[in-house]
């Protein structure tokens, strides 16, 4: 086996590079987050709680499986219509169902309006994370599914900063798939 670069051209590939990656969020209906700075891609846990004692032995059993939340973190940009991606994010919270406490939206048909699930997915539809080889083409493709938002934070301000503004959203999601049969990799032997 060959260290990298030292048979490329080949049929040997660059490994996976971490500042090559593309993220969809359905309910933007913009396709590519461009203002997308760095995303987690998706984790699960496996409980290792079971534990069989016999004749003074510990026997471990794998349990059940949990996927952990994942965090991006975008910028915020404002464009000729000024939308941004804090507006964005809270009409998707709006339309997972949150309602403001205030005297506007407390009477009429919206003031028993709360949270559920299957607002919060449909209002998000779809989150993917593709990650990309040197040509763009995708490597990698995890899908969420049944993703909603858990956390939304608008970042900070100072003075003695230069840094553009940041927001931060948090995903949960009941589990993820890994999609390689679907994607294009001539260069991989199957």
């Amino acid at each position: 086996m060959s260290f990298w670069g030292t048979q490329l051209g080949q049929g040997q590939r660059d490994p996976k590079r971490k500042f090559r990656f593309k993220v969809t969020i359905g309910g933007l209906g913009e396709g590519i987050i461009w203002y997308l700075k760095t995303t987690g891609k998706p984790e699960m846990t496996i409980s290792g709680d079971t534990t069989h004692k016999f004749m003074g032995h510990s026997f471990h059993f794998p349990g059940s499986v949990s996927w952990n939340e994942i965090e991006m973190t975008l910028v915020d940009p404002v464009d000729e219509n000024k939308k941004d991606a804090a507006g964005k994010l809270l009409k998707l919270v709006e339309e997972a169902g949150y309602v403001y406490p205030d005297d506007k939206y407390l009477t009429g048909p919206k003031a028993m309006r709360t949270i559920s699930k299957a607002k919060a997915v449909a209002a998000l539809k779809s989150v993917v994370i593709e990650q990309l080889d040197v040509d763009g083409a995708t490597i990698e493709k995890w899908t969420l599914h049944n993703p909603f938002i858990t956390k939304v934070g608008f970042g900070d301000l100072s003075y003695e900063a230069e840094e553009l503004s940041e927001i931060s959203i948090s995903f949960k999601y009941d589990w993820a798939t890994f999609n390689d049969d679907d994607l294009e990799r001539p260069f991989q032997n199957r």
